[in-house]
């Protein structure tokens, strides 16, 4: 409460001297078509006081609202850790390793149907040293 108080305060101080200088550069172009300076100022002011009462109400009203449901269900919680430098997740070890999957010479074909492994200028199946994940001309270790 008394944090919205204080940012609605701070930013009823901007909007009254925003009016201020708003007022002088109308008045320096067309003068004597706004009221007075002190009527235009009294008229911000309240404006403002207004906005700080309502604001902070609706703020307040809210913070009770979130506590009342974060009674019921637990809230929001966050999770901080440091731990950065710890092993790898399973899921960014097994991707490289499905990566790594292709037919292996002498396994059945499909009857003469292409496969996607298989070599795109002869149309054979590749050898064991060329995985799919290996540049042509490079052999794969495993």
């Amino acid at each position: 409460m008394v944090t919205s108080f204080l940012l609605l305060a701070g930013l009823g101080v901007l909007v009254v001297a925003t009016a201020g200088v708003s007022w002088i550069m109308v008045n320096a172009m067309a003068p004597d078509v706004l009221p007075a300076f002190g009527t235009f100022l009294a008229v911000a002011v309240g404006v403002v006081i207004v906005e700080v009462v309502l604001g902070t109400g609706l703020v307040t009203l809210g913070a009770f609202l979130y506590n009342l449901s974060a009674l019921y269900s637990g809230g929001v919680e966050i999770a901080v850790t440091e731990a950065l430098g710890g092993p790898a997740p399973a899921a960014t070890t097994a991707l490289p390793r499905t990566v790594r999957v292709r037919r292996r010479p002498g396994a059945s074909g499909s009857g003469g149907a292409r496969s996607p492994q298989d070599r795109p200028d002869t149309g054979q199946p590749r050898t064991g040293g060329e995985g799919l994940d290996a540049p042509e001309g490079v052999s794969d270790p495993t």
